[in-house]
Protein backbone atom coordinates (compact mmCIF):
# COMPACT_ATOMS: atom_id res chain seq x y z
CA UNK A 1 0.00 0.00 0.00
CA UNK A 2 1.30 3.45 -0.92
CA UNK A 3 2.41 5.81 2.04
CA UNK A 4 -0.17 7.85 0.27
CA UNK A 5 -3.03 5.92 0.57
CA UNK A 6 -2.06 5.27 4.38
CA UNK A 7 -1.96 8.98 5.31
CA UNK A 8 -5.85 9.37 4.18
CA UNK A 9 -6.58 6.67 7.00
CA UNK A 10 -6.26 8.84 10.14
CA UNK A 11 -6.15 12.65 10.92
CA UNK A 12 -2.94 11.74 12.57
CA UNK A 13 0.66 11.38 12.03
CA UNK A 14 1.06 9.02 15.08
CA UNK A 15 -1.12 6.95 17.03
CA UNK A 16 0.17 6.41 20.84
CA UNK A 17 -0.55 3.51 21.93
CA UNK A 18 -1.97 4.03 26.01
CA UNK A 19 -1.87 1.03 28.69
CA UNK A 20 -2.02 1.42 32.56
CA UNK A 21 -2.66 -1.06 34.93
CA UNK A 22 -3.61 -0.62 38.78
CA UNK A 23 -2.54 -2.10 41.68
CA UNK A 24 -5.77 -4.06 41.90
CA UNK A 25 -8.17 -5.60 39.70
CA UNK A 26 -7.27 -5.25 36.20
CA UNK A 27 -8.06 -5.90 32.20
CA UNK A 28 -12.09 -5.34 31.89
CA UNK A 29 -12.31 -4.50 35.78
CA UNK A 30 -9.33 -1.80 35.50
CA UNK A 31 -11.11 0.99 37.90
CA UNK A 32 -13.30 -0.81 39.16
CA UNK A 33 -11.94 -0.91 42.83
CA UNK A 34 -10.77 2.69 42.94
CA UNK A 35 -6.89 0.86 43.11
CA UNK A 36 -4.29 3.85 41.98
CA UNK A 37 -2.31 3.45 38.60
CA UNK A 38 0.67 1.47 39.19
CA UNK A 39 2.09 0.51 35.86
CA UNK A 40 1.89 3.32 32.79
CA UNK A 41 3.37 2.06 29.20
CA UNK A 42 3.27 3.93 26.17
CA UNK A 43 4.01 3.26 22.56
CA UNK A 44 4.65 5.68 19.64
CA UNK A 45 3.33 4.40 16.27
CA UNK A 46 4.62 6.26 13.42
CA UNK A 47 1.38 5.71 10.83
CA UNK A 48 2.82 6.67 7.12
CA UNK A 49 5.63 4.08 7.70
CA UNK A 50 3.29 1.62 9.21
CA UNK A 51 6.13 0.79 12.31
CA UNK A 52 6.67 1.08 15.76
CA UNK A 53 9.30 3.92 16.78
CA UNK A 54 9.73 3.71 20.47
CA UNK A 55 8.22 2.23 23.72
CA UNK A 56 8.49 3.49 27.17
CA UNK A 57 7.28 1.85 30.51
CA UNK A 58 7.13 4.08 33.42
CA UNK A 59 6.49 2.22 37.25
CA UNK A 60 3.87 4.71 39.80
CA UNK A 61 4.24 5.00 43.05
CA UNK A 62 0.31 5.04 44.80
CA UNK A 63 -0.33 8.07 47.23
CA UNK A 64 -0.68 6.37 51.04
CA UNK A 65 -4.54 6.44 51.79
CA UNK A 66 -7.33 5.10 53.99
CA UNK A 67 -8.92 2.77 51.41
CA UNK A 68 -5.65 1.13 50.40
CA UNK A 69 -3.81 -1.01 52.81
CA UNK A 70 -0.96 -2.52 50.85
CA UNK A 71 0.93 -1.58 47.55
CA UNK A 72 -0.59 -4.09 45.08
CA UNK A 73 -2.70 -6.30 45.47
CA UNK A 74 -2.46 -10.41 45.35
CA UNK A 75 -5.07 -9.74 42.09
CA UNK A 76 -2.15 -7.18 40.65
CA UNK A 77 1.05 -9.55 41.45
CA UNK A 78 -0.80 -12.31 39.89
CA UNK A 79 -1.69 -10.57 36.90
CA UNK A 80 0.99 -8.55 36.20
CA UNK A 81 4.24 -10.09 37.44
CA UNK A 82 4.89 -6.09 39.50
CA UNK A 83 6.98 -6.49 42.32
CA UNK A 84 6.08 -4.68 45.00
CA UNK A 85 9.60 -3.38 46.28
CA UNK A 86 9.76 -1.47 42.55
CA UNK A 87 6.20 0.03 43.09
CA UNK A 88 7.47 1.23 46.48
CA UNK A 89 10.15 3.48 45.22
CA UNK A 90 8.86 4.32 41.73
CA UNK A 91 7.75 8.18 40.80
CA UNK A 92 4.66 9.40 41.74
CA UNK A 93 1.71 9.95 38.83
CA UNK A 94 2.13 13.48 38.24
CA UNK A 95 5.78 13.07 37.48
CA UNK A 96 5.41 9.73 35.43
CA UNK A 97 2.69 12.32 33.76
CA UNK A 98 5.77 14.88 33.11
CA UNK A 99 7.94 11.88 31.65
CA UNK A 100 5.25 11.12 29.16
CA UNK A 101 4.92 15.23 28.09
CA UNK A 102 8.64 15.02 27.36
CA UNK A 103 8.25 12.07 26.19
CA UNK A 104 6.42 13.41 23.42
CA UNK A 105 8.08 16.72 22.76
CA UNK A 106 11.14 14.61 22.51
CA UNK A 107 9.39 12.97 19.58
CA UNK A 108 8.15 16.03 18.07
CA UNK A 109 4.77 15.44 18.38
CA UNK A 110 3.57 17.28 21.36
CA UNK A 111 0.66 19.68 19.82
CA UNK A 112 2.20 22.32 22.16
CA UNK A 113 5.54 22.74 20.63
CA UNK A 114 4.52 22.58 17.12
CA UNK A 115 4.78 18.97 16.59
CA UNK A 116 3.33 16.72 14.19
CA UNK A 117 -0.57 15.26 14.92
CA UNK A 118 -1.12 12.03 17.16
CA UNK A 119 -4.10 10.65 19.20
CA UNK A 120 -4.06 8.36 22.00
CA UNK A 121 -5.06 4.39 21.27
CA UNK A 122 -6.58 1.85 24.08
CA UNK A 123 -7.63 -1.58 23.87
CA UNK A 124 -11.14 -1.11 25.78
CA UNK A 125 -12.40 2.57 27.70
CA UNK A 126 -11.45 1.75 31.08
CA UNK A 127 -7.86 3.15 31.04
CA UNK A 128 -8.72 6.53 30.10
CA UNK A 129 -11.84 6.76 31.47
CA UNK A 130 -11.73 4.84 34.21
CA UNK A 131 -8.30 5.20 35.41
CA UNK A 132 -6.39 8.27 33.96
CA UNK A 133 -9.18 10.95 34.50
CA UNK A 134 -10.71 9.85 38.19
CA UNK A 135 -7.12 9.37 39.41
CA UNK A 136 -5.92 12.69 38.21
CA UNK A 137 -9.30 14.27 38.89
CA UNK A 138 -8.72 13.02 42.55
CA UNK A 139 -5.16 14.04 42.88
CA UNK A 140 -5.78 17.63 41.23
CA UNK A 141 -3.28 16.72 38.23
CA UNK A 142 -4.37 19.20 35.19
CA UNK A 143 -4.64 16.76 32.32
CA UNK A 144 -3.51 17.85 28.77
CA UNK A 145 -5.86 18.58 26.00
CA UNK A 146 -4.48 15.38 24.31
CA UNK A 147 -6.19 13.48 26.79
CA UNK A 148 -9.30 14.11 25.94
CA UNK A 149 -9.63 12.16 22.54
CA UNK A 150 -8.75 8.33 21.49
CA UNK A 151 -9.53 5.60 19.74
CA UNK A 152 -10.75 2.80 20.97
CA UNK A 153 -8.70 0.09 19.57
CA UNK A 154 -11.78 -2.26 20.05
CA UNK A 155 -14.36 -0.24 18.37
CA UNK A 156 -11.86 0.18 15.53
CA UNK A 157 -11.44 -3.66 15.15
CA UNK A 158 -15.03 -4.50 15.05
CA UNK A 159 -16.14 -1.78 12.50
CA UNK A 160 -13.08 -2.88 9.89
CA UNK A 161 -13.56 -6.98 9.96
CA UNK A 162 -17.13 -7.07 11.40
CA UNK A 163 -16.09 -9.18 14.42
CA UNK A 164 -18.21 -10.19 17.10
CA UNK A 165 -17.23 -11.07 20.82
CA UNK A 166 -14.30 -8.70 21.17
CA UNK A 167 -13.38 -8.01 24.58
CA UNK A 168 -9.96 -8.24 24.97
CA UNK A 169 -5.98 -7.96 22.60
CA UNK A 170 -6.07 -11.93 23.01
CA UNK A 171 -9.40 -12.13 21.21
CA UNK A 172 -8.28 -10.03 18.39
CA UNK A 173 -4.75 -11.53 17.62
CA UNK A 174 -6.69 -14.98 17.53
CA UNK A 175 -8.92 -13.33 14.94
CA UNK A 176 -5.91 -12.18 12.79
CA UNK A 177 -4.07 -15.59 13.52
CA UNK A 178 -1.35 -13.31 15.20
CA UNK A 179 1.22 -14.42 17.56
CA UNK A 180 1.46 -13.37 21.25
CA UNK A 181 4.36 -11.03 22.12
CA UNK A 182 6.90 -12.80 23.64
CA UNK A 183 8.17 -9.97 25.88
CA UNK A 184 9.05 -10.73 29.21
CA UNK A 185 7.32 -7.31 30.76
CA UNK A 186 3.61 -7.42 31.51
CA UNK A 187 2.77 -3.65 29.91
CA UNK A 188 5.43 -3.81 27.01
CA UNK A 189 3.79 -6.94 26.00
CA UNK A 190 0.10 -5.62 25.98
CA UNK A 191 1.20 -2.37 24.27
CA UNK A 192 3.27 -4.80 21.32
CA UNK A 193 0.28 -7.12 20.72
CA UNK A 194 -1.83 -3.55 20.45
CA UNK A 195 0.70 -2.37 17.87
CA UNK A 196 0.81 -5.74 15.74
CA UNK A 197 -3.13 -5.44 15.48
CA UNK A 198 -2.99 -1.61 14.34
CA UNK A 199 0.17 -2.82 11.85
CA UNK A 200 -2.47 -5.21 10.25
CA UNK A 201 -5.60 -2.56 10.26
CA UNK A 202 -3.68 -0.34 8.36
CA UNK A 203 -2.39 -2.66 5.57
CA UNK A 204 -5.82 -4.35 5.50
CA UNK A 205 -6.74 -0.09 5.05
CA UNK A 206 -8.67 0.33 7.79
CA UNK A 207 -9.90 3.99 7.88
CA UNK A 208 -9.58 5.47 11.59
CA UNK A 209 -12.67 8.17 11.53
CA UNK A 210 -13.63 10.24 14.31
CA UNK A 211 -11.78 9.42 18.21
CA UNK A 212 -13.95 9.23 21.11
CA UNK A 213 -14.37 12.07 23.10
CA UNK A 214 -13.95 12.82 26.92
CA UNK A 215 -15.97 15.80 28.05
CA UNK A 216 -14.19 18.24 29.78
CA UNK A 217 -17.16 19.65 31.84
CA UNK A 218 -21.34 19.11 32.60
CA UNK A 219 -22.45 21.29 30.29
CA UNK A 220 -25.25 23.30 31.57
CA UNK A 221 -29.23 22.66 30.58
CA UNK A 222 -32.61 21.94 31.95
CA UNK A 223 -35.20 18.47 30.92
CA UNK A 224 -38.81 19.30 29.68
CA UNK A 225 -41.29 16.79 30.94
CA UNK A 226 -42.24 15.91 27.06
CA UNK A 227 -38.53 15.00 26.37
CA UNK A 228 -38.02 11.46 25.74
CA UNK A 229 -35.06 10.05 27.71
CA UNK A 230 -33.85 6.35 27.15
CA UNK A 231 -33.81 3.59 29.95
CA UNK A 232 -30.46 2.54 29.12
CA UNK A 233 -28.62 5.99 29.57
CA UNK A 234 -30.01 6.90 33.69
CA UNK A 235 -28.02 5.76 37.09
CA UNK A 236 -29.32 6.67 40.43
CA UNK A 237 -26.79 7.84 42.99
CA UNK A 238 -27.63 7.73 46.68
CA UNK A 239 -25.54 8.31 49.71
CA UNK A 240 -23.80 11.72 48.00
CA UNK A 241 -23.07 13.98 51.13
CA UNK A 242 -26.22 16.64 51.38
CA UNK A 243 -24.36 19.38 50.68
CA UNK A 244 -23.18 17.68 46.53
CA UNK A 245 -24.01 20.40 43.79
CA UNK A 246 -24.37 18.69 40.17
CA UNK A 247 -20.81 19.65 39.92
CA UNK A 248 -19.59 17.19 42.18
CA UNK A 249 -21.54 14.68 40.74
CA UNK A 250 -20.12 15.37 37.73
CA UNK A 251 -16.43 14.84 39.44
CA UNK A 252 -17.40 11.83 40.97
CA UNK A 253 -18.42 10.58 37.59
CA UNK A 254 -15.32 12.16 35.90
CA UNK A 255 -14.25 10.85 32.52
CA UNK A 256 -17.53 9.76 31.65
CA UNK A 257 -19.61 12.11 29.37
CA UNK A 258 -22.90 13.32 31.16
CA UNK A 259 -25.38 14.13 29.13
CA UNK A 260 -26.55 18.39 28.84
CA UNK A 261 -28.00 19.07 32.37
CA UNK A 262 -27.67 15.21 33.01
CA UNK A 263 -27.68 15.88 36.35
CA UNK A 264 -31.18 15.90 38.54
CA UNK A 265 -30.60 16.26 42.24
CA UNK A 266 -33.49 14.96 44.66
CA UNK A 267 -35.24 16.63 47.26
CA UNK A 268 -37.03 15.73 50.28
CA UNK A 269 -40.85 17.03 50.53
CA UNK A 270 -39.22 19.52 52.39
CA UNK A 271 -37.29 21.37 49.26
CA UNK A 272 -34.07 19.58 50.94
CA UNK A 273 -31.49 17.75 49.10
CA UNK A 274 -31.82 14.05 50.27
CA UNK A 275 -28.53 12.92 49.14
CA UNK A 276 -29.73 11.07 45.75
CA UNK A 277 -29.36 11.94 41.81
CA UNK A 278 -30.29 10.93 38.81
CA UNK A 279 -27.90 11.21 36.27
CA UNK A 280 -28.10 10.78 32.51
CA UNK A 281 -25.53 9.83 30.45
CA UNK A 282 -24.78 10.31 27.02
CA UNK A 283 -24.96 7.07 25.88
CA UNK A 284 -25.60 3.36 27.03
CA UNK A 285 -21.71 2.80 26.97
CA UNK A 286 -21.57 6.15 29.21
CA UNK A 287 -24.03 4.81 31.71
CA UNK A 288 -22.19 0.93 31.81
CA UNK A 289 -19.09 2.67 33.26
CA UNK A 290 -20.83 4.42 35.32
CA UNK A 291 -22.39 1.33 37.16
CA UNK A 292 -18.37 0.25 37.55
CA UNK A 293 -18.30 3.01 40.64
CA UNK A 294 -20.55 1.68 42.86
CA UNK A 295 -19.38 1.60 46.11
CA UNK A 296 -16.79 4.52 45.07
CA UNK A 297 -16.07 7.25 47.72
CA UNK A 298 -16.31 11.01 47.71
CA UNK A 299 -14.85 11.58 50.47
CA UNK A 300 -14.98 9.06 53.28
CA UNK A 301 -18.94 8.08 51.86
CA UNK A 302 -19.25 5.42 49.83
CA UNK A 303 -22.20 6.00 47.04
CA UNK A 304 -24.31 3.65 45.58
CA UNK A 305 -25.21 3.24 41.63
CA UNK A 306 -28.12 1.87 40.51
CA UNK A 307 -29.93 1.16 36.76
CA UNK A 308 -33.14 3.79 36.80
CA UNK A 309 -35.22 4.23 34.43
CA UNK A 310 -36.05 8.07 31.51
CA UNK A 311 -38.88 8.10 33.47
CA UNK A 312 -36.91 8.71 36.58
CA UNK A 313 -35.19 10.91 35.41
CA UNK A 314 -38.28 13.17 33.78
CA UNK A 315 -39.99 12.82 37.26
CA UNK A 316 -36.99 14.62 39.28
CA UNK A 317 -35.78 16.76 36.02
CA UNK A 318 -38.27 17.42 33.64
CA UNK A 319 -39.87 20.77 34.12
CA UNK A 320 -42.07 23.49 31.68
CA UNK A 321 -40.79 26.77 32.48
CA UNK A 322 -39.94 28.22 29.17
CA UNK A 323 -38.57 31.51 30.12
CA UNK A 324 -35.81 29.05 32.32
CA UNK A 325 -35.54 27.23 28.70
CA UNK A 326 -34.75 30.35 27.11
CA UNK A 327 -31.99 31.81 29.60
CA UNK A 328 -30.04 28.77 29.33
CA UNK A 329 -30.18 29.12 25.52
CA UNK A 330 -28.61 32.65 25.62
CA UNK A 331 -25.77 31.44 27.47
CA UNK A 332 -26.97 31.49 31.37
CA UNK A 333 -25.32 28.69 32.81
CA UNK A 334 -26.58 28.30 36.92
CA UNK A 335 -30.50 28.29 37.87
CA UNK A 336 -31.39 28.57 41.25
CA UNK A 337 -34.42 28.49 43.29
CA UNK A 338 -35.74 31.22 46.09
CA UNK A 339 -37.86 30.25 48.37
CA UNK A 340 -39.92 32.41 51.30
CA UNK A 341 -39.86 35.93 48.92
CA UNK A 342 -42.47 37.85 49.61
CA UNK A 343 -45.57 38.27 47.90
CA UNK A 344 -44.58 41.61 46.83
CA UNK A 345 -41.10 40.70 45.16
CA UNK A 346 -40.37 42.53 42.01
CA UNK A 347 -37.58 41.79 39.32
CA UNK A 348 -36.04 44.59 40.51
CA UNK A 349 -34.81 44.14 43.69
CA UNK A 350 -33.06 40.87 42.61
CA UNK A 351 -29.42 41.91 42.37
CA UNK A 352 -27.86 43.29 38.86
CA UNK A 353 -26.61 40.50 36.17
CA UNK A 354 -29.19 37.97 38.12
CA UNK A 355 -32.03 37.14 35.72
CA UNK A 356 -34.92 36.68 37.28
CA UNK A 357 -38.60 34.18 36.54
CA UNK A 358 -40.89 35.31 38.38
CA UNK A 359 -43.31 31.72 39.35
CA UNK A 360 -46.50 32.44 41.27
Amino acid sequence: MKISEINNMTNSNYLVVLFCASAGKNGEELGIDEEQIVLFVYLLYDVPNNKVVAVQQHYCRPTPNELSETVITDDCKQETGLDEDIIKNAQPLDHVMDEFDRFLVAKGIHPDHGGKSFCLTTDGPNHIRQAMHPECGNKNINLPQYLYSYYDLRKEFVKMYKAENITNIGNMLDYLGLPRDQSSEYGIRQCQEMASILHRLIVDGHIFGEPDVVNERLEPGICSKSDIVDDEVVVRARGLPWQSSDQDIARFFKGLNIAKGGVALCLSPQGRRNGEALVRFQDQEMRDLAIRRHKHHIGQRYIEVYKATGKDFLNVAGGSNSEAQAFLSRGGEVIIRMRGLPFTATTQQVPNGIHFIMVR
